[in-house]
């Protein structure tokens, strides 16, 4: 009698990143990494502020520092709302959006689509459900930061490298230079002025708490 032949294991179907089930698996995990990015963070941190307690950290993040264009369309809409003295909760944040475009959208002035709205809408709500701590905000500012100033590096040492390899004359490249240096130095006061708030706070949770009034200090 024969010895039976050993079992092979199952085929495992992995899906084709051209079909759907492959696009899918895609966008699952290009969302969970999304939600753990600080812009991600910040937008979601900022909706459940004040407006006094927002604007501080508008005033360090430009519109610009924002990578990816919902978040940006969102941190346009919440300047424009503290900016009014009204706080950017994600049911103003949306109504606002029905009526007003980001500005990186082709065509800025025109009225958002239905659809993206509605994209809008559960960009939102992903932003603010999975926020971690509102009260970490200056710190996703700060990260928000560093990252725009990384991206700013890359982007100018690209065009730095084009300018030099198709023969510009040395005016323009000083020029350039001269553009690049200010943007850069901009971005650096403003990381570090966000940072400061963060680094004061982890000061008085360490600090040892002074004593009350006609009480001995704590041992």
């Amino acid at each position: 009698m024969s010895a039976t032949a050993p079992r092979c294991a199952p085929l495992e179907l992995v899906a084709d990143p051209g079909t759907a089930a492959g696009r899918a698996e895609d966008w699952r995990t290009e969302t969970v990494v999304q939600q753990w990015e600080p812009e991600h963070q910040l937008i979601g941190a900022l909706m459940w502020l004040p407006a006094d307690a927002a604007r501080p950290i508008l005033d360090l993040v430009p519109d610009t520092a924002m990578w990816r264009p919902a978040n940006r369309w969102a941190l346009e809409i919440i300047r424009t709302l503290v900016e009014q003295g009204r706080d950017p909760n994600p049911v103003v944040v949306l109504a606002t959006a029905r009526g007003r475009a980001c500005s990186l959208a082709p065509e800025p002035d025109a009225v958002p689509t239905a659809a993206r709205h509605h994209q809008f809408a559960v960009h939102l709500a992903d932003a603010y459900t999975q926020t971690v701590s509102p009260l970490a905000a200056p710190t996703y500012a700060r990260e928000v930061l560093d990252e725009a100033y990384r991206r700013a590096v890359r982007f100018h040492g690209m065009r730095m490298q084009q300018y030099a390899e198709c023969g510009s004359d040395r005016a323009d490249i000083t020029a350039y230079l001269t553009t690049m240096r200010a943007e850069l130095a901009d971005l650096w006061r403003r990381a570090e002025t966000a940072a400061k708030p963060a680094q004061a706070r982890t000061q008085r949770l360490h600090a040892t708490p002074a004593a009350a009034p006609g009480r001995p200090p704590p041992p």
